[in-house]
């Protein structure tokens, strides 16, 4: 005959099973939840203000862009002017007039990227110009520093007409040099975020195309403080 075992259960111990006086059972998967919650809006917004910043930094192109072209123009207004003047040679003037004014006359955006949408792009089929913007600019650089070598600059420099319109044409290439250099080093660093693995990959940048850099020969003779004629590119 089998008999019964007792078996003593102590007098504190408790059953198995939530306290009464402990956390719900709810409180757990409900902070995961929010932990979870809260990373997605950080990511959410780290991404949407890298859209913006490359949002911002488009504009800051086009921004930048804007004033090189405003720099070319004025470039090419001192030339014409220079060469108006009567002091140069008439070869040397209608060479300088000849490149100045096809720098003015000049149609379309600076740099074929598409990313300026407002000035309508070059129909190269038309035949009207056959140059690109950046090859008339060039082309403006080398006659000017053809055409205004030391020893016209030293002629110019005698005549008080000649002194106003040269460094009126020293300070625009000089402006020009900086205008190009600021507006390559935004169009730089636009392409450095738009080619992070984040960017390319959600598309933050939309459908605007990437922006190119405007490259020319502007390398120009100015004169510095000093009288000194010096190159700068």
């Amino acid at each position: 005959m089998t008999l019964p075992i007792a078996i003593a259960i102590p007098p504190d111990s408790a059953p198995v099973g939530p306290h009464p006086g402990g956390l719900p059972g709810w409180l757990l998967p409900a902070v995961v939840v929010l932990l979870v919650a809260l990373v997605v809006v950080a990511v959410a917004w780290s991404l949407y203000a890298k859209a913006l910043r490359v949002d911002r930094l488009h504009r800051q192109v086009l921004g930048s862009r804007a004033t090189l072209e405003a720099q070319l123009v004025h470039r090419a207004q001192a030339a014409a002017d220079l060469a108006g003047t009567g002091l140069l040679d008439p070869a040397s003037a209608l060479i300088l007039s000849r490149a100045a004014y096809d720098a003015l006359d000049a149609e379309g955006p600076l740099v074929e990227d598409g990313l300026d949408t407002e000035t309508p792009r070059r129909d190269a089929s038309a035949g009207e110009q056959t140059r690109s913007r950046a090859r008339i600019e060039s082309d403006l650089s080398r006659v000017i520093r053809t055409v205004v070598d030391p020893q016209v600059r030293a002629a110019l420099d005698g005549d008080p007409r000649g002194h106003e319109s040269l460094a009126r044409l020293d300070r625009a290439s000089y402006r020009l040099v900086l205008a190009r250099r600021f507006h390559n080093t935004h169009v730089a660093e636009a392409r450095r975020l738009r080619g992070a693995l984040d960017v390319r990959a959600l598309h933050l940048a939309g459908h605007a195309p990437l922006p190119q850099t405007f490259d020319i020969d502007d390398a120009a003779v100015v004169e510095t403080d000093d009288g000194r004629a010096e190159t700068t590119a």
